[in-house]
């Protein structure tokens, strides 16, 4: 039986990389917001969105279900979020006449995104990237890799239940 499947509690170095991940990844995310939303007025979610909108055509994608997709959000939780991001004139919604919710960034978000993209930029290289080496920078992308391609492998089991 391997230790997954074991019950058996995790061992000092295991706890300490679980550990160390979540601290790493929650420390980066509040210093990178923090250094984007006093100046933007974006929240990290707004940033999110905003950044999936960015890469897109036109800056709009069709369908909330896609938009969610791409988060990897719930449509409940986008949708909430959207609205909150209209209320403050960062987004436009539409709906089609297929009915499907057409998402897009205003011009004042564009504007925004376009000084949140340079914070987010230097924020990323002082934080994470000036403290690692080009081959640590490849093994933290190649854990991340396989880590989602197990979790992606599980989710669709989970839901084929």
């Amino acid at each position: 039986m391997t230790s997954e499947m074991s019950g058996e509690l995790l061992s000092d170095g295991e706890r300490l990389a679980w550990q160390s991940a979540l601290s790493m990844a929650d420390m980066l995310r509040s210093l990178v917001n923090g250094a984007i939303a006093p100046e933007t007025g974006l929240s990290s979610a707004d940033f999110l969105v905003l950044t999936r909108l960015r890469v897109a055509p036109e800056y709009r994608i069709a369908g909330l279900k896609a938009l969610a997709a791409k988060l990897e959000w719930s449509p409940s939780r986008l949708s909430h979020h959207l609205k909150r991001m209209r209320t403050r004139g960062l987004v436009d919604l539409v709906h089609e006449s297929d009915g499907h919710l057409v998402v897009s960034a205003t011009e004042a978000a564009q504007r925004t995104m376009e000084r949140a993209t340079v914070l987010h930029a230097r924020a990323v290289r002082r934080y994470l990237l000036s403290q690692v080496t080009d081959a640590e920078l490849g093994v933290i992308v190649q854990v991340a890799a396989r880590v989602r391609g197990q979790l992606s492998g599980a989710v669709s089991e989970t839901a084929d239940q």
